[in-house]
């Protein structure tokens, strides 16, 4: 099993995973591997991108090939259904459980992805509608037991997805106005015992007081103008003086808030969230802004896909959603990025071979390969004995000498998780031959594969 990029969205997934788990793209069906090189390439690849080994012939467009391509809008509709495809499901299961806020979080990532997806977009509505209507029971089964503070607190968050509910906004009025007149109850009968007690003198100072405190706290309120401030002092004096004037102002720093959020929401700029928490050090959606700001620097990392990238994601979010994630992406570089000694050993190890190659040597040859190899230019599981057959194949009896010369600058070193090396270089041969006419030089590029025991376990080339 070996990580590769999904040829659809670029995020990492295993070549034998028959999905990509971010977008749904059939990786299975999708892949192949090259026959000069191995390397994992898409289906429809014309060439392989590691080697250039052509793997489709391309053809000339024709009249008919334009039916073909209009059919591709029709193709990435169904690659963008396959996206949106897990968080479409996932929305449709937790709204048919009633689950319906996590349900919203998630028909909200589908939307992200296809905001104008009519089934997406439906979906979000009955959410909506789910919440609204379930939020209204509770709270009017929580206003008949006279828990006044639950009732509205449920309507609230039902309010921050279904803002403008007149439903909802007339419950609240309801609830309030019977808060409003438990609590005069309450004063009232609290103002005639402490009248009977202390009399009509008492009752005008412990009124005046009341009055300056009230004042007091609208002041301090109103400079604030938070939603915790205002929603504090309501609390305190939901009949006071300024009750309604607080209440307003309440409103209208919530719907800036809503209005605010709605415009910015379907960003992917993480710098506009980081500009709203500023903005809204109170909001009502610093929870989905810091949600946004975690999956866009993931983003960000998963694109660049660096040691560096990851390990700046992890300590801006050392607790993120893709914390672990970013951890097991940074040991996969880490022992996939063959060192200063590996590549010099794979520079020596081909000097040496094609010495040996050179100067006729057989046994030296035999021993940079395994009993049996993979692959041995056009020869699948060659045995040694098939190995020295092409050595003397390549002397001739027209050639006297070969002469290699290996380009190491040009050579490339990449590592697997399993320790193997796969190596790109280019050779130049010259040919000492018995007939001048004949060609007496050739440029070849090499594609090889070194296991973790310094055998060469796969070669073949091609010439440039």
């Amino acid at each position: 099993m070996s990580l590769i990029k999904c040829p659809e969205c670029g995020e990492t997934v295993s070549d034998k995973a028959s999905n990509c788990p971010h977008c749904g793209f059939g990786i299975a069906e999708n892949i192949a591997h090259c026959p000069e090189c191995g390397s994992v390439v898409p289906k429809d690849a014309v060439a392989c991108p590691k080697c250039a080994f052509p793997l489709h012939e391309k053809k000339v467009q024709r009249k008919e090939d334009v039916v073909v391509n209009r059919q591709s809008d029709s193709r990435e509709k169904e690659l963008e259904l396959q996206r949106i495809e897990p968080s479409f499901s996932d929305a449709k299961k937790l709204f048919e459980s009633k689950s319906f806020i996590e349900a919203y979080n998630k028909i909200n990532i589908a939307l992200h992805v296809s905001p104008n997806n009519v089934e997406c977009l439906k979906l979000e509505e009955l959410i909506v509608e789910g919440i609204r209507e379930s939020a209204y029971k509770k709270a009017s089964d929580l206003l008949q037991d006279k828990q006044y503070a639950k009732a509205l607190a449920e309507i609230d968050t039902a309010l921050n997805y279904a803002p403008n509910s007149h439903k909802l906004i007339s419950l609240t009025n309801e609830v309030k106005s019977a808060k409003s007149r438990r609590r005069v109850r309450i004063t009232v009968l609290t103002i005639v015992i402490f009248v009977a007690i202390i009399g009509g003198v008492a009752y005008s100072v412990h009124n005046s007081y009341l009055k300056d405190n009230e004042e007091n706290a609208w002041t301090e309120a109103k400079d604030s103008a938070t939603v915790s401030s205002l929603e504090h002092f309501i609390e305190l004096y939901p009949d006071g003086t300024h009750s309604m004037e607080a209440e307003q102002l309440l409103e209208g720093i919530k719907k800036k808030d809503t209005d605010y959020w709605d415009r910015i929401c379907h960003y992917g700029d993480v710098s506009v969230f980081k500009d709203y928490k500023e903005k809204f050090p109170q909001g009502l959606y610093l929870v989905q802004a810091d949600t946004k700001i975690d999956s866009l620097d993931w983003l960000q990392a998963v694109q660049k896909n660096t040691p560096e990238a990851y390990s700046s994601y992890l300590t801006a979010h050392p607790q993120g959603a893709h914390s672990m994630d970013a951890e097991t992406a940074q040991n996969n570089i880490k022992n996939t990025t063959p060192s200063e000694e590996d590549i010099d050993n794979v520079k020596t190890l081909f000097t040496n071979y094609y010495a040996a190659v050179e100067g006729k040597d057989n046994d030296a040859v035999l021993e940079f390969f395994e009993a049996v190899t993979p692959r041995y230019y056009g020869i699948a599981n060659a045995k040694k004995a098939d190995i020295l057959n092409n050595l003397k194949k390549m002397y001739s009896k027209d050639i006297k000498q070969l002469h290699v010369t290996l380009n190491t600058d040009g050579l490339k070193v990449t590592k697997d998780a399993s320790g193997n090396f796969k190596v790109t270089f280019s050779i130049d041969c010259e040919y000492e031959r018995d007939d001048a006419s004949l060609q007496t030089s050739a440029s070849m590029i090499v594609n090889a594969v070194v296991n973790s025991n310094q055998k060469i376990t796969s070669i073949t080339s091609k010439k440039k």
